[in-house]
């Protein structure tokens, strides 16, 4: 199972996002939030990360509501910890 596809079942199973919405569309949705997530941080990596990953499986679900704007309104704060803490070691 590819990594993009094991985070849409994740999403699917998480959200309850039902069976008959197309899987398609929710790898769209998916990779359309890794672009953003790498956009946002260089460092992106859902594998090895719990707050990028949970970062993108909430765009996901928000993007399935039609609402990306309010994730980048409701987790803001959240997406520049995440740029700072990548910047500055702990």
């Amino acid at each position: 199972m590819q990594p993009f596809e094991k985070i849409a079942d994740e999403v699917r199973e998480e959200f309850q996002i039902p069976p008959y919405f197309d899987d398609t569309a929710l790898m769209s949705y998916v990779k359309e939030g890794a672009a953003w997530m790498e956009r946002l941080n260089p460092a992106y990596d859902p594998e090895g990360d719990s707050r990028c990953r949970g970062l993108l499986k909430n765009y996901v679900n928000y993007a399935y509501h039609h609402k990306i704007n309010e994730f980048f309104d409701n987790y803001s704060s959240v997406i520049l910890q995440w740029q700072l803490e990548s910047e500055v070691p702990r």
